[in-house]
Parts: C-alpha cells; sequence; structure tokens
C-alpha cells in the first residue's frame, strides 16, 4: 500500500495543544483562495467541554492563523462547504446550529434549526435553485446483540432557501443488521440523454458494527426522496469523506477500522466504488509475507510489528446466513495467538493439531510437517469443522452474538504471544442469506412517522431483500490477498496503536488539478504521552493524484 506516514513534507499541524483533544475537522476553499478549517476542541473523545474552532491558511495550507470561535454553543463534528453564491454554510449537529460566512470564514452568523435532530450531519450539498441537502443519522428502538446497539437511522434533509430553514426528506437506510451513519453523499452525473429532471445522488455511509462490514452506498434517482437497498463497496471505514475530482474521478476519504488503522484515502470510479467487499490485511513488516512457488509464507516474530491477518467479508445476519471457509496451510510453527481462522469461533492451527476456541472443545490431531485442508461450514447456531475431508465435529455458536460475524485468518492476536511460521497454499469463501432487513419507509408527510423531530413507534416493520450471494478464491499465485485494496488505497497516517476514535475524521478540498489537501484528526498512538480517548491533534496532508496506485 502507498504510503505518506513517513513522508513528513506532506504533512502539516493545523493544531496541537496539551490538554486540548482536537477532533472532527472539516475544510473548504473559500471564495477569496483561503482555506478554512473547523474542527473541534474538547477534552476528551466523548467530549464534556465541546467548543467550535475556525483556521484560515492563506497560502494553501503551508500556515494558519489563529483559531476564531464563532460560537459559544456546544459543538459537535461539524461540516462546511462553500455554495455557488460564494458563501460558506457550516452545519453543526450538537446544538442543531446552522452558521453562514459571507467574508470567507472570517466571521459567522448562527441560527438553530429544531428540525435538524439528526446527528453528524453531512457538508450541505448545493443542488441549485437555493435548493440543498444534507444527511444524519441517530440511533432508535432497543439495542440489538448482534449489532451491539441500537440500529441506526440514516435520513436526509432538504433545504429550499439557502439553509435558512430545513425538513426531513426521507430515509435513506435503517436496517436490522447493519449500523449504517455518516453519510457523505454526492450528486451524480446525468445519464447519458437524460435532460432535466431531479438530480441522481449517491450516499456512502459508515457501518459500525465493528465486525469488519464495508462502507455501503445507496442510490437515490430523485433528489433524495427514495433510495435503494444498501450495498457494499470495497472500502472499510468511518466518516468518509466522498467528492468528484476536476479529473471525473471519487476521492474518499476515511478513516480505516480494517485490520491496519488510519486516516486513508481512495481514487477510482464510480462503478469501482459500486462493487462488493475486498480483502483487507495487516501486515506491518514487508518481510512477513513472502510469495514462494509452495504458497505464501507468513514468518512472523511476536508482539505487533510483525503480525499478519487478513479480514474476509463478515456476515451481516448470522441468524440467517450459511457460509463455508476452506483454507489448505501448512503450520511449521506457532505460538498460541499466532496462527487461526476465525467463523463463527477462533480455531487455532498448531504444527500438530487445530483447537477450536472453545471451553469443551479438545485439539483435533493432524501431521505435522505437512499442508491439511481445514473447511469449515456455517449455519445459524452451528459450525461444522472438516479437516482433509473427514468431519470432525459440530461446535455450536451463538447466532445473536455479534462476535459471530467477523471472519479472518492469519494471527489471533496483534498483540501478544503471535509469532509464526505458516504456509498458506489457498483460502475460499462462499456466504448465502438474505439481504439485511430494512425498515419500511414512510413517506414524508403520511404520518406521525415522517413528522420532524418524532421518534419511531415500538413497533419498527421490516421488509426482507433479495438474496445475497457473496463469493471469494484466492490461491498464493495471485499474490497477496489484499492486493486489491493495496492497490488502491494510500495511506495517509497510520495510526494501528490508537483507539478508532482518536483518528480519521477527515476533509478535503482540491487545490489545483490533481492536488488535495486533506485535513484529519490523528491520535499519534505510537507517541509515549498518547492517552487513549485524551489524545488527538488536527493535521493536514498534501496528496497528489500520482499518490495512488498503479491501478487509481
Amino acid at each position: 500500500m502507498p504510503s505518506l506516514d513517513a513522508a513528513q513534507e506532506r504533512h502539516v499541524v493545523i493544531d496541537r495543544r496539551p490538554g486540548q483533544y482536537l477532533c472532527f475537522p472539516d475544510v473548504c476553499l473559500a471564495a477569496d483562495g483561503g482555506l478554512v478549517c473547523i474542527y473541534n476542541e474538547f477534552d476528551r473523545h466523548v467530549g464534556t467541554r465541546r467548543k467550535l474552532l475556525v483556521k484560515i491558511s492563506r497560502d494553501q495550507g503551508h500556515t494558519w492563523g489563529e483559531a476564531l470561535s464563532p460560537m459559544d454553543e456546544q459543538s459537535h463534528c461539524p461540516r462546511v462547504a462553500r455554495l455557488d453564491d460564494g458563501g460558506l454554510l457550516l452545519l453543526d449537529d450538537a446544538a442543531q446550529s446552522v452558521l453562514r460566512s459571507a467574508d470567507n470564514g472570517v466571521s459567522w452568523e448562527r441560527h438553530q434549526d429544531r428540525a435538524l435532530v439528526h446527528g453528524l450531519l453531512d457538508r450541505p450539498l448545493d443542488l441549485g435553485d437555493r435548493t440543498l441537502l444534507t444527511a444524519g443519522h441517530r440511533h432508535v428502538g432497543e439495542v440489538l446483540p448482534k449489532i451491539r446497539q441500537k440500529p441506526s437511522e440514516q435520513a436526509a434533509y432538504l433545504s429550499r432557501n439557502s439553509g435558512r430553514s430545513w425538513e426531513r426528506l426521507s430515509v435513506i437506510a435503517h436496517m436490522e443488521c447493519l449500523v449504517l451513519c455518516e453519510a457523505s453523499v454526492i450528486r451524480l452525473p446525468q445519464a447519458q440523454g437524460e435532460r432535466g429532471g431531479p438530480p441522481r445522488l449517491l450516499a456512502l455511509m459508515r457501518e459500525n458494527s465493528f465486525v469488519g462490514e464495508p462502507m455501503y452506498y445507496c442510490l437515490s434517482p430523485d433528489g433524495g426522496a427514495t433510495w435503494s437497498a444498501p450495498a457494499p463497496t470495497p472500502l472499510v471505514g468511518h466518516r468518509p469523506c466522498l467528492g468528484w475530482t476536476r479529473s471525473g474521478r471519487l476521492l474518499v476519504t476515511y478513516r480505516d477500522v480494517g485490520p491496519d488503522p488510519g486516516t486513508k484515502a481512495w481514487l477510482g470510479g464510480l462503478d469501482e466504488l459500486c462493487s462488493d467487499f475486498a480483502v483487507h490485511g495487516l501486515h506491518p513488516a514487508p518481510a512477513s509475507v513472502t510469495p514462494t512457488p509452495e504458497g505464501l509464507l507468513v514468518r512472523s516474530a511476536a508482539g505487533p510489528k510483525q503480525a499478519v491477518r487478513y479480514l474476509l467479508r463478515p456476515l451481516t445476519d448470522a441468524q440467517r446466513a450459511h457460509a463455508e471457509f476452506e483454507a489448505e496451510v501448512l503450520v511449521r510453527a506457532a505460538d498460541e495467538q499466532g496462527c487461526g481462522i476465525r467463523l463463527g469461533v477462533w480455531w487455532r492451527l498448531f504444527p500438530d493439531c487445530i483447537v477450536p476456541d472453545a471451553p469443551w472443545a479438545g485439539a483435533i490431531a493432524w501431521e505435522p510437517g505437512r499442508p491439511h485442508t481445514v473447511r469449515i461450514v456455517y449455519e445459524p447456531g452451528l459450525c461444522r469443522l472438516f479437516v482433509d475431508g473427514a468431519a470432525c465435529g459440530e461446535y455450536p455458536v451463538d447466532p445473536l452474538d455479534g462476535n459471530t460475524r467477523p471472519i479472518l485468518f492469519g494471527a489471533v492476536s496483534r498483540r501478544d504471544s503471535n509469532g509464526c511460521e505458516a504456509l498458506w497454499r489457498r483460502v475460499s469463501l462462499s456466504i448465502r442469506e438474505p439481504a439485511p432487513l430494512a425498515v419500511r419507509a414512510v413517506a414524508p408527510g403520511a404520518g406521525p412517522a415522517s413528522a420532524p423531530g418524532n421518534k419511531p413507534g415500538p413497533a419498527q416493520h421490516f421488509q426482507p431483500g433479495p438474496e445475497r450471494v457473496y463469493s471469494w478464491r484466492w490461491h498464493h499465485s495471485q499474490g497477496l490477498p489484499d492486493a486489491e485494496t493495496d492497490s488502491r488505497v494510500l495511506e495517509l497516517k497510520n495510526d494501528r496503536d490508537a483507539s478508532p476514535g482518536d483518528f480519521g475524521y477527515s476533509g478535503w478540498v482540491e487545490l489545483a488539478d490533481g492536488e488535495f489537501f486533506c485535513v484529519h484528526h490523528h491520535g499519534g498512538g505510537y507517541e509515549p504521552e498518547y492517552l487513549e480517548g485524551y489524545s488527538a491533534h488536527i493535521l493536514g496532508t498534501r496528496i497528489f493524484e500520482q499518490d495512488f496506485g498503479a491501478k487509481a
């Protein structure tokens, strides 16, 4: 994966102060050419003290002026955009705040709009004729164990007067088994031969179950009034910031929460973004993975600096999914946490046996010194193990437990007792399941459920979608299992040692053609003074299209 992590000349500290948790930034290019960065000053990640700050750069992000504080109210995750009239519009969910600047970010006027009841609002999207669209989410209903929280409702809002008032327009996504939130919405080009009509939109959303689900997208053919069922993308991440480049490609910056966390960027076409899951990997020491004629050799010492693991497509609904995993692997040496497969539970691999991670289960012996084929068949609530074609037992798992959903192979732990030497020859995964259940949307104006500020009733009505079929096959002759991700994703800053909340919210603008400036918050988990949940600062990173892999 190409990386700017160590390219110090590409990074600038926008704000860093001891005792302040500086986070959740966004940036826009003002009409006078200045860069306007907005962000929060908290006391910690879930802040009890939350202040909105603005800084301006007059030299394309190389240096920054003093911080301005445009409002006294509490702030949270602001977003900003320059409208077609040249003014700046800022949305802040904490106090339902709408702020407007007519002087390129120097001063701001604020008003409160109580219709904006959803949080983590998106950048206002200018649709023309004084019409703006934004999106936000909130959690409703009861906590579901398989998603570890209440279901989220992602909604769209419309303003018909340049942001002076807002109305709830539609539900973008409200799923039983997917926590879809933090949407970034863009306008799509008109289809060939299409003239006039409502704009076509795309919403790219975070998935928050923390089981390895990718970001999902929805399409709207009618300016946000209705949306397609959510579909997966190749990216695993939070708080995407999506937009068009002048070269006609899509750029996404986001918090990567795959096996190797950090702030990342992806560049590509619409069809490439609207495709299926891509494998994500962790191999921080290049020498830990070596393609050989016999297989992919993983040779890693114990500890966090050499661990190797690969994240595969998870089960979305373990109550209904059917899956089959198969691998051919030779384990030459493995610590307790060094080598395994996760489907339903961890299956730890050693030179002479495989051990299911169940208190009552014993080791299944196999002949050391040669490859073995491990096949795990999952059906709701049960895993069946086969070794070299022979059935080796049935193992109950809880289909309602979120921990049943992730699928991985490689190091069982990133941290310790994970030394390993293994030769992976081939791996395959197939999953068949009905699509996640989607809440039946109520049209705006059709009743209480569509009213601004409403709370859903006690019963949520779900509809089954079409069956989802997923299949992935890898052979060691193809290179690394995550080669597709490595060739498309650019690492801005790695933060694998930090808590996910302490890095990765971002925003970007294009400066000259093919040159971008991205602002993001960074925890620096590798630094001695890092304190989880209390350490974050604001960075700016300069990106060029040629920084991305060859396929981009």
